[in-house]
């Protein structure tokens, strides 16, 4: 048995633990291919082309994370991995101008990523952005400079492919330095392909991230005193109290169950009151999030990002279905 001591108390900590166990629900269903492939529902809450959140039923918890982690580290995109400086009279240092550079978000078309990764070109070809910027001695206030400063260079090949494709930074407004008077600021930036694997710069989303659905269970009525105080308890306000009918009593109810963070102060029965109150998660309920860096849109995402999924499950089965033809 484990104790601690609480307000010169000694309290068993291992019931305490037992008695949270039973006031926590949760799903323990295990996993069925049949029900897995006709039992998926997916109902978008927010959909802009920054950011997209939708809630899904029937997804489990280990294919979430492989969805979340293949957005952030293995979807091809386009930044700038070396910049070529000929001139640099500004207060900045190459280096932190070639850092500002890189974290720069680089829109192009995912068909031209995709022509380029099955070309193998990706290496051969080179893809390069002028940022020439010069401060003119005319006034004497400094000007900023920002990335819609930062042009495609149209040469060879690339001029006939990049004819009606737009390659150029995500956002205009993105600010890189501020020039002096006098001051220049001359260079070449080299682009290259890679996934979030290579560096962070490559990964095509800010964040994704996703929330299992919390459960709610109140299993007996709760009236009165108790029901404000667990009404005043809740920091996020899950419960709200209603009015009976023919009653002056007031009873809890839950209103907003899907903003509980399990913080577990509902549980709480210091203030003399058993808790009549059951919480726990939706192991096959979620909420999925993605903000994307402006590079490709959300729903782009996470369409590459299943057929990534698809082709590594299929390259799986191939490779098992090799080895059990060895044994036979």
């Amino acid at each position: 048995m484990t104790y601690q001591i609480k307000d010169n108390l000694l309290v068993n900590k291992t019931n305490n633990k037992k008695m949270e166990r039973k006031n926590f629900i949760e799903n323990t269903n295990f996993f069925s291919v049949s029900d897995f492939r006709y039992g998926i529902d997916l109902k978008p809450i927010r959909t802009t082309y920054e950011e997209n959140s939708f809630q899904i039923k029937g997804f489990d918890l280990c294919f979430s994370n492989a969805l979340r982690r293949t957005l952030l580290n293995e979807i091809s995109t386009m930044s700038i991995d070396k910049v070529y400086f000929y001139d640099n009279s500004s207060i900045l240092n190459d280096e932190v101008i070639a850092h500002r550079l890189g974290l720069i978000p680089i829109f192009i078309s995912p068909k031209i990523i995709d022509y380029l990764k099955e070309k193998k070109l990706t290496k051969k070809l080179k893809i390069l952005f002028s940022f020439s910027i010069n401060h003119p001695n005319t006034f004497s206030r400094n000007v900023s400079i920002y990335s819609n400063s930062i042009k495609l260079k149209n040469y060879s090949i690339l001029g006939n492919l990049f004819k009606n494709f737009s390659v150029k930074p995500a956002f205009k407004d993105i600010l890189i330095a501020k020039l002096n008077p006098g001051q220049k600021i001359d260079c070449e930036c080299e682009c290259l392909i890679a996934t979030g694997n290579t560096h962070a710069k490559f990964s095509p989303v800010g964040t994704t991230f996703y929330k299992i659905l919390p459960k709610i269970k109140i299993i007996g009525e709760i009236f009165g005193k108790e029901a404000l105080s667990l009404f005043q308890k809740c920091p996020v306000r899950v419960f709200d109290i209603e009015e009976v009918a023919n009653c002056s009593m007031k009873r809890l109810t839950i209103s907003y169950p899907n903003v509980c963070t399990l913080c577990k102060e509902c549980l709480d029965t210091s203030d003399g009151f058993d808790t009549k109150i059951r919480i726990g998660r939706h192991s096959e309920k979620i909420t999925f999030i993605t903000e994307s860096t402006g590079v490709f849109s959300p729903e782009i995402l996470f369409h590459r990002a299943i057929y990534l999924l698809v082709g590594k499950c299929n390259t799986s089965l191939l490779s098992l279905l090799h080895n059990f033809e060895k044994f036979m």
